[in-house]
Order: C-alpha cells, then structure tokens, then sequence
C-alpha cells in the first residue's frame, strides 16, 4: 500500500506543477504592440545634469498670493451678513457678485499654489 500511496502524491505534485508552467507567459516588455516611439515608455532614471521637478517650479509672487488670500477673506467674511438679509426677504445686489469673485480668488489661488 506503501508505493500506492506515494505515486498518488507523486500525481498530484505532477498535476499541479504542469498547469503552472503556462501561467508564466511572456516577459512585460514583448506584451501587446510595440510603440512607434523607442523610448517609450521611458522607464529611466533621471540623468545627474537633468532639471528636476522642484527646479521646474516657476517662483510664486509672495505678495501677490497675500494680497489675494487676504482679499478672499475679506469677501467670504462678507457673505453670511448678505445670506442674512437674503433670509429677511431682501437680495443685496452684488451677493452674486462677491460669490463670483470668491470662486475666481480661490481658483487663482490654487493654481498659483499647485505650480
């Protein structure tokens, strides 16, 4: 019964490597079509002379970035006493207006902010 039993084990070993074979394929690099462009993608590192991203980065104005933070501020401070009259039956007539510029203002300052 002895050898019965481990040529079962030898089977099963056998018949669970094999379909493991396939399952490898091709290596990345030869998958699907090959790009018109050699370089890419390009999977390199950064060469020592090469700007890097934080050298990219064009300078933010400072003062310019203050004045309009202060000046959203300033806006949004503004708004609740005008959704207060709105509530008492009255629309100041440039509510509309201050909410535009505080949307502008925060556009602008998130994009200074993200360059």
């Amino acid at each position: 019964m002895r050898p019965i039993a481990s040529l079962c084990i030898w089977l099963g070993l056998v018949l669970f490597a094999f379909p493991a074979h396939p399952q490898l394929g091709a290596p990345l690099g030869r998958c699907g079509p090959r790009p018109v462009d050699p370089d890419w993608p390009q999977n390199h590192l950064p060469q020592p002379g090469a700007p890097t991203q934080v050298q990219k980065r064009s300078t933010v104005d400072m003062a310019k970035l203050q004045r309009d933070a202060k000046e959203l501020a300033e806006v949004s401070a503004s708004i609740p006493a005008d959704v207060d009259r709105v509530n008492h039956g009255l629309l100041p007539k440039d509510v509309l207006e201050k909410l535009k510029r505080v949307e502008k203002l925060s556009k602008q300052l998130r994009n200074d902010l993200s360059r």
